[in-house]
């Protein structure tokens, strides 16, 4: 990484960012975006089990719920998930209802508990999805693909947007018969990574759990830079 960008990222770090429309310079200048993208192969999941019970009895309810719950922490230890990548959030309860005829017909207690796991071994995840499956699991409530360097991967997609920008406003300068000046804002616009995990849609014939392609993670990242003109001599 040149000096430039290095510079450049640590001006996006200690510049709040300014509306550009309140902070532009008064003497000429040039605007310009820029776009960095890198494509990962994902090394971990992020994965999201949503357990429900309604019933008129509540203690009913939260005890099916509490030990389903139960089944599915016991069940991810033993394929080796940490117990700080089990997050078994505090269990949610609020009256069900369901609409029939126009009208509110009261079902119970709804009760809820949402558990996310956390799998550093991407190879394993059949493996987790059979042991939810044989614990009465059928619903995973999302995947999300991730990286274990993303903050790295972050600063690296930034810095690829920073040279974007810097080479459109070389050759816009250029083409104006102008010099480029000093960095006067640069703007963080967005920095985007996971996204949900492609099934492929079908059983596995010996585990039971689903095949899944992860294909890759695409990590993307715009900045606005403002370059300040040199004066003409």
């Amino acid at each position: 990484m040149t000096a430039y960008i290095r510079n450049c990222i640590a001006l996006i770090l200690l510049i709040p960012c300014l509306a550009l429309a309140d902070a532009l310079p008064a003497r000429p200048y040039i605007q310009v975006s820029g776009h960095g993208t890198l494509s990962v192969v994902p090394d971990m999941a992020h994965v999201s089990i949503t357990i429900e019970k309604t019933d008129k009895d509540l203690a009913a309810a939260r005890a099916d719920v509490e030990r389903r719950a139960a089944q599915v922490i016991e069940a991810a230890k033993k394929i080796g998930i940490a117990d700080h990548d089990i997050d078994a959030a505090s269990i949610s309860v609020w009256p069900g209802y369901r609409w029939q005829n126009n009208n509110q017909i009261y079902m119970g207690q709804h009760v809820s508990r949402r558990i996310q796991i956390t799998l550093r071994a991407m190879p394993r995840y059949t493996d987790l999805v059979a042991a939810l499956i044989k614990t009465g699991v059928t619903n995973v409530s999302s995947t999300t693909l991730d990286r274990s360097d993303m903050p790295e991967l972050r600063q690296q997609v930034l810095a690829a947007a920073v040279a974007d920008a810097h080479k459109r406003a070389l050759a816009l300068a250029a083409a104006a018969g102008v010099e480029l000046g000093t960095v006067y804002s640069i703007t963080q616009n967005s920095v985007f990574n996971p996204r949900p995990l492609v099934m492929a849609g079908r059983a596995a014939p010996t585990s039971g759990a689903a095949d899944y392609e992860p294909g890759s993670i695409d990590v993307t990242g715009d900045v606005s830079i403002v370059y300040l003109l040199k004066q003409a001599r």
